[in-house]
């Protein structure tokens, strides 16, 4: 922007002009990624102050947006927005489709976990995949890499994400509000400003916005309890591993177990068909 400004800090300046008192001000950070690093003990130590920075951010902040361009780039934003129990508001566009979601957080044991809203924990971007995020970008064109869209699409996202986001902050349970479908115009909803969706899937091509619910997936690479109790445990040394092998995403969490049973029970099937 403007000649070559990067747009975190050409962002905040205008927020400045809009509302002057506004507290904005850009970063620049290179979020580390899965897949797209090697163990080097200079870049550790680049991952390591990188990794510190970006903590830091999400810590002092009360709500997440992650507009990423990857899939492995809204990794460890998002573990670190579940460590520290944060808002986490995440946009992704196809050319033509967008989706819109809060991720979920653990449930809260002081509501009364007796009505089956309130104790399903939703999920998180993450939660359907059964494969760890890896390097995404190298090798691929423009329009491979979600950079194309149809004009309006981010902004009709961008949009609804923050709708999503004030919405829950108006729910009496904050991020801890079960996930709402769809209602009838005449129905009452659970805030002012109406009903607090999980997800919102756009589909541009028939001008469709489509409610839906995902739920929490206990082998999941970005949220489960088992990636968080690791990074607990190793900090650093776990994320600089997941950094430079994705694939131990899948050996904590369980699921390269999973894959290997599966791939047994299909070898016992084919034995039986003989």
């Amino acid at each position: 922007l403007n000649g070559g400004e990067l747009k975190a800090i050409a962002a905040a300046s205008i927020l400045k002009e809009i509302f002057p008192d506004s507290n904005a001000k850009g970063v620049e950070l290179m979020i580390p990624m899965p897949g797209h690093h090697k163990k080097d003990p200079k870049e550790k130590q680049s991952i390591s102050e990188r990794l510190e920075l970006l903590n830091r951010l999400i810590e002092e902040h009360e709500i997440i947006f992650l507009l990423t361009d990857s899939r492995e780039s809204r990794w460890l934003p998002t573990l670190l927005a579940m460590h520290h129990k944060k808002i986490t508001i995440n946009s992704a566009l196809g050319f033509d489709t967008f989706m819109v979601m809060r991720h979920g957080v653990p449930v809260n044991t002081s509501l009364d976990n007796s009505d089956p809203v309130h104790s399903e924990r939703l999920g998180c971007y993450f939660c359907n995949d059964v494969v760890a995020p890896r390097d995404s970008l190298t090798d691929r064109t423009l329009d491979q890499q979600c950079t194309v869209t149809r004009p309006g699409l981010s902004f009709i996202a961008s949009s609804l994400a923050v709708e999503l986001a004030v919405s829950l902050l108006t729910h009496p349970l904050g991020v801890h509000a079960p996930a709402e479908e769809k209602k009838d115009l005449s129905e009452s909803t659970s805030t002012e400003l109406g009903i607090v969706p999980h997800q919102i899937r756009g589909y541009l091509t028939h001008y469709l916005n489509l409610i839906v619910t995902g739920r929490y997936y206990n082998r999941c690479v970005g949220c489960s309890d088992h990636i968080l109790e690791e990074y607990h445990k190793k900090g650093l040394e776990f994320i600089y591993e997941v950094l430079t092998n994705p694939v131990h995403l899948e050996d904590v969490t369980g699921i390269s177990k999973m894959k290997d049973q599966q791939l047994d029970m299909e070898w016992e099937n084919d034995d039986d068909d003989f």
